[in-house]
């Protein structure tokens, strides 16, 4: 047994004054309809519709890294600088096309930054407004790529329906986009005769949210007053439409890893996870806030069978941290786990 303690080194800014677990008080413990109508009154804040506005935010602020934005379906890299406005190539994917808009609210559904991301403008074109779906053979549809291993696909699903399969790498970013945009508007996951949702839980569960897209999820907080709940919470998709157990940890395990348990969650200080290794082998840990903010890390060797590490949920001098959402990642070589932590 490996016992592991972690000590979360965080200077939490001023600007952490928002505490997630404030935020989902009244909703927390709801599952079903009632949490999914709950979420909906919860998130509908938003009252941004200045488009030209949002795209400026998307380019220059929130999706820009040291003057660089990504494609979300093909990982190419842009340089655009810090004036870019999404005028030509990158452009802005609504990943809930504007076509499939209900007429409420419009204008603020095409500036909502939740379902906007910088993407190749040809594959935007090619995109268009096809359901987000699973290609059913990859060997014959067309396929989108640069130079990074990410791979999109346009072709038919199981039924013969022509669809398109967003990259391994961002599955999860795109559903968690979808799930949300139709909670928060109500309009339909069903388009063209293809009901997305099976595929988007799966995508979820595929592709959990990491320190890139929880920090993102709390910018655009910042920018239009709403949050994704289905980022800070991933569970909450398990519990409305089922797919995977709905516990509190998520994980992209592989035979040689899994994690078996986390306890207890939420937690008034000292946590627990137990991991399962089939051998020994290392992992790199690493510890997020709700910025996404690297914390800490350090890598460790497990042995074969039930591993327990623990965290105390201290700072560096030892003193209790704020109460607030932690993420810790577990990498090794051919599996990451991620547990969300909510300490209370």
């Amino acid at each position: 047994m490996i016992k592991a303690c972690f000590i979360l080194i965080l200077a939490l800014a001023a600007g952490f004054a928002f505490a997630q677990g404030n935020y989902y008080d009244g909703v927390i413990d709801l599952t079903g309809q009632e949490l999914y109508l709950a979420l909906r009154a919860l998130i509908s804040t938003n009252s941004y519709s200045n488009y030209d506005g949002a795209k400026v935010q998307l380019f220059q602020v929130l999706d820009n890294v040291d003057g660089n934005v990504t494609c979300i379906y093909t990982g190419q890299v842009y340089y655009v600088g810090y004036n870019y406005n999404g005028s030509s190539d990158p452009n802005t994917e609504h990943t809930y096309a504007q076509s499939w808009f209900s007429p409420p609210e419009s204008t603020i559904k095409r500036a909502d930054l939740h379902h906007l991301f910088p993407s190749n403008a040809l594959v935007n074109n090619y995109r268009g407004n096809l359901p987000l779906f699973t290609v059913a053979n990859h060997a014959t549809a067309n396929v989108y790529y640069t130079y990074t291993p990410w791979q999109s696909y346009r072709g038919p699903n199981a039924a013969g329906i022509t669809v398109f399969e967003a990259a391994d790498e961002t599955k999860g970013n795109i559903a968690r986009a979808l799930l949300y945009f139709n909670t928060r508007y109500n309009d339909t996951l069903t388009q063209q005769n293809v009901d997305m949702i099976p595929d988007l839980v799966q995508w979820h569960y595929q592709d959990p949210p990491d320190a890139a897209e929880i920090a993102r999820n709390q910018g655009i907080h910042n920018f239009q007053n709403n949050r994704n709940p289905y980022v800070d919470h991933p569970e909450f998709v398990g519990r409305i439409w089922g797919g995977s157990a709905t516990s509190e940890e998520v994980a992209s395990p592989s035979p040689n890893l899994s994690l078996s348990d986390i306890y207890p969650n939420p937690s008034p200080g000292r946590t627990t996870l137990v991991l399962d290794s089939k051998h020994s082998q290392s992992v790199r840990l690493e510890i997020y806030n709700v910025k996404g903010q690297q914390v800490a890390s350090q890598n460790r060797t497990l042995s074969p069978g039930s591993n327990e590490l623990v965290w105390e949920g201290n700072d560096a001098q030892g003193k209790r941290l704020p109460a607030g959402i932690y993420l810790i990642r577990i990498s090794s070589t051919d599996s990451v786990l991620t547990a969300r932590i909510l300490l209370n």
